[in-house]
């Protein structure tokens, strides 16, 4: 199944000559009002991620990866405005014009499953231009994007700005009586919207912990936050890798949240 992943995408991947990249073209974005657009980055950031991780799969089966999957995942274009320090929601060719909410889908780029890898810095102007985005925005709250926001937010330190937008799932009308079904917008009634509340829960388990899923099992990729009224809270049962652990975040003596781990 991976091997078949890697050769869509590798297929789905442009060489352009004069650029010295390659490029998806074609897709419709993550931000879905913009349709058939090039590079959206997301898109582009997880074909990569996909790429060398069927790279690394192969190494651990004894088979030989494919050299154009780390030839794509290592030049695959990730549309960045230099001038600014920001990462863009797709090709800088593209206008973006549309009032579609939140307007941007650059704090996925921050979600446990691709988290990609960039510096403190572009991490908060990336931040940063999505908030400009989406402020200017006349639309109301999509749910699907309240989670990526606030572990953006989350893996900045920003516990008041996370804790938040984590509110925001209570407050934006889109649980609906009588038994507090999700739905997608305030406006819809396509619930019940499990997309969102899988992204509740992620943001509970990753964006406050900080934690992630790599290869050495659960790191610390970041430093735990806890929303300003928040004393603690636990994870129980935690299981990964045939062991069990609770997890909770709370305040150490001086106010500052730490992370804490019970093997079972």
């Amino acid at each position: 199944m991976i091997r078949d992943v890697e050769d869509f995408w590798a297929s789905r991947a442009a060489w352009v000559a004069d650029k010295h990249r390659y490029e998806i073209q074609h897709v419709t974005s993550v931000l879905e009002a913009y349709n058939d657009v090039p590079n959206d980055a997301f898109t582009n950031a997880s074909a990569r991620k996909a790429l060398n991780i069927a790279v690394a799969a192969a190494s651990v089966v004894g088979v030989k990866p494919d050299p154009h999957w780390s030839d794509v995942a290592a030049h695959l274009h990730i549309p960045f405005s230099a001038k600014d320090g920001h990462h863009l929601d797709f090709d800088e060719s593209v206008p973006h014009d549309i009032d579609a909410w939140g307007d941007t889908a650059l704090p996925a780029l921050a979600y446990p499953s691709l988290d990609l890898p960039m510096s403190t810095e572009v991490r908060r102007s990336d931040f940063d231009y999505a908030m400009g985005l989406i402020e200017r925005s006349r639309q109301e709250p999509n749910s699907m994007g309240l989670s990526p926001v606030s572990i953006a937010a989350a893996a900045l330190g920003d516990a008041t700005t996370a804790g938040a937008w984590f509110q925001r799932n209570l407050t934006t009308h889109v649980l609906k009586p009588p038994f507090n079904v999700r739905t997608e917008t305030a406006s819809n009634n396509t619930g019940y919207f499990l997309t969102a509340s899988g992204g509740l829960l992620q943001n509970i388990v990753y964006g406050f912990t900080g934690l992630r899923i790599e290869q050495d099992g659960l790191v610390q990729a970041y430093a735990p936050v806890l929303p300003p009224p928040w004393q603690s809270f636990t994870l129980k049962h935690v299981s990964l890798r045939g062991r069990y652990y609770d997890i909770t975040v709370r305040r150490a003596a001086d106010g500052k949240p730490e992370l804490v781990r019970h093997a079972l």
